[in-house]
C-alpha cells in the first residue's frame, strides 16, 4: 500500500509546476519528502535540543490528535533525521513524591546529524551562526542519560514556553534561541534567548504567524534586544559550582564579551527547584558580585497560567526585588548598566494575536470531508438493504 503521507498544502506559495524530462516523464526527488512544519520541527529540536511528544503537538501539530502526531514522528525517525530516547516525566510540585505520584511514560525526541544537514540543505537557516550552534546527535550513537534528561526537558520546557509566547505577539520581530550556548570556550550557558523587541512601531496582525526566528539581518533603528541567559539548576550541585558560574558572568561582562559577541549584556535567569535554593544562592551571589545583575525563580513561580513564563515571578538576586524580563539593559561607559522598561504587562496582552490554532490544515480538511462521503456511501449501503 502506498504512503498516505503528503506534502502540506501552502496557501501562501505558489507551487512550482513538476519538473519533467524532455519526454514528459516526472524528475524524481532524491531529498526526503518533507512538509513545512516538519521542517519548523527540526529547526526547534535543532535550537531546544530535546521536545517531548506533548509540546511537539503544542509547537508545530495542535490541530493533530496523539496518536497522528506519532505517525509524522515516525516518518522522521525512518529517515535517521530525528532520534529519540525514552523518559519518565513527573510535574515540578510532585519531585519529592516520586514515588507516591503516577510516572508518565513518554519519549523525547532530538535533531541527528543527517537532520541538521538536511538544514544546510535546503538552506533554511539564513544566519549562518545560528546554524552552526544548533545541537545534533548520531541517531545511533550514545543517547542522553537520566540524569540529564530531567534538566535539559525543564530548560526546552521555558524556552518553548517563551518561543510560543513570543512568535503571537506584535510587539516581537525577532527570536533567537539556542540550548548550550558558548558566547566563548570558557562558558557553556544552559540556553540563549533574545527577543527582538519593537515597543514604538508593534508588527501588524496579519504578520504575525509562524515563528520569526533570526535570520541574520541587522536591528533596526527602533528596536530592542532582550537578552536573557537561562541557567537550570537541578539542586544536586554544590553552591560553588553556581558561584563560578555567576562569577564567570562578572567576569566576562567586565572584559566586553558580550557586547562584543551579542551587542550587549545579558540576564542571567536562574531556574531553580525550592525557594530555600533559591535564598541560598541570591546570599552566595550578593557576595560575589554585590553590585551584579540577575534574577531567581522556581517552576511554580515563573509559571504564570493567565501570561505565560515571560511575566512569572522572578526577583532580583541582589536584593529580592520582582524584576519584569523584558527590560532594556544598556551598558554605559563606565561599565554600569541602566534599566528601562520596555513594555508593561497589558501592553503585552494587548499586542496578541489570537490564531485559531485548531483550525484544520487543507490536507486535514480534505481527509475529514473524504471520511464524511465514505460513511455516507455505507449509510446509505445499509438503507438499500435493509429494503
Amino acid at each position: 500500500m502506498p504512503s498516505a503521507k503528503q506534502p502540506a498544502a501552502r496557501s501562501d506559495k505558489a507551487i512550482a509546476a513538476p519538473l519533467t524530462d524532455k519526454r514528459g516523464g516526472l524528475v524524481p526527488s532524491a531529498l526526503p519528502l518533507l512538509d513545512e512544519r516538519e521542517v519548523l520541527l527540526m529547526r526547534l529540536l535543532g535550537r531546544l535540543d530535546l521536545l517531548t511528544l506533548t509540546q511537539i503537538q503544542q509547537a508545530v501539530y495542535p490541530t493533530y490528535t496523539v496518536r497522528g502526531v506519532q505517525k509524522r514522528l515516525h516518518y522522521l525517525l525512518d529517515d535517521d533525521l530525528i532520534w529519540r530516547v525514552q523518559t519518565r516525566l513527573v510535574a515540578a510540585n510532585h519531585a519529592a513524591e516520586y514515588a507516591k505520584v503516577r510516572k508518565q511514560g513518554a519519549f523525547a525526541y532530538g535533531l541527528s546529524d543527517q537532520g541538521k544537514e538536511l538544514l544546510n540543505t535546503l538552506e533554511v537557516e539564513h544566519d549562518p551562526l545560528g546554524f552552526a550552534r544548533l545541537v545534533s546527535r548520531d541517531p545511533k550513537g550514545r543517547k542522553p542519560d537520566l540524569r540529564t534528561l530531567s534538566h535539559d526537558l525543564q530548560v526546552s520546557w521555558w524556552c518553548l514556553n517563551v518561543i510560543l509566547d513570543a512568535a503571537e505577539n506584535r510587539y516581537c520581530r525577532k527570536i533567537y534561541v539556542q540550548t548550550e550556548f558558548y558566547p566563548e570556550k570558557s562558558q557553556r550557558i544552559d540556553a540563549l534567548i533574545i527577543l527582538r523587541l519593537s515597543p514604538d512601531h508593534p508588527r501588524a496582525a496579519e504578520d504575525v504567524g509562524p515563528i520569526p526566528f533570526f535570520d541574520g539581518t541587522a536591528i533596526q533603528p527602533g528596536e530592542i534586544d532582550v537578552r536573557l541567559a537561562l541557567e537550570v539548576d537541578k539542586g544536586t550541585e554544590e553552591l560553588k559550582v553556581l558561584l563560578e558560574k555567576s562569577g564567570k558572568y562578572r567576569d566576562l561582562h567586565k572584559v566586553g564579551i558580550y557586547t562584543a559577541t551579542l551587542g550587549g549584556p545579558v540576564l542571567p535567569v536562574f531556574l531553580v527547584q525550592t525557594a530555600r535554593r533559591a535564598a541560598q544562592i541570591a546570599r552566595e551571589f550578593q557576595d560575589i558580585w554585590p553590585t551584579g545583575w540577575g534574577v531567581v525563580g522556581t517552576p511554580m513561580s515563573v509559571n504564570s497560567v493567565r501570561d505565560g513564563v515571560l511575566w512569572g515571578t522572578y526577583k532580583t538576586l541582589t536584593n529580592a526585588a520582582p524584576y519584569d524580563l523584558l527590560t532594556h539593559m544598556i551598558v554605559e561607559r563606565q561599565g554600569r548598566v541602566q534599566y528601562f522598561p520596555t513594555l508593561s504587562r497589558e501592553e503585552w496582552r494587548n499586542g496578541i494575536v489570537s490564531r485559531d490554532r485548531m483550525q484544520r490544515s487543507p490536507v486535514q480538511e480534505t481527509a475529514r470531508k473524504a471520511g464524511q462521503a465514505r460513511a455516507a456511501r455505507a449509510q446509505a449501503r445499509q438503507v438499500r438493504q435493509q429494503e
